[in-house]
């Protein structure tokens, strides 16, 4: 499982699971879009927060059927 830190660019549209700092927030999902820059957390110290990739999905204006 490929791991993407702050500053990382989005390879794949989808659900991530992003870990933070123990002290600071449990894991939780969010969505990112493919080719956006991972933001760094406010709270989060060192190495945190981690985003790992737990479900790609397309974003509807990279469909081919949503083009124009």
């Amino acid at each position: 499982m490929a791991e993407y830190k702050p500053g990382d660019i989005v390879p794949e549209s989808g659900i991530y699971t992003v870990t933070h700092d123990r002290n600071h927030r449990q894991p939780h999902d969010v969505t990112c879009i493919k080719g956006k820059k991972l933001p760094p957390c406010s709270g989060c110290k060192g190495e945190h927060p981690r985003f790992v990739l737990k479900l790609a999905a397309t974003h509807i204006s990279d469909h081919p059927a949503f083009q124009r």
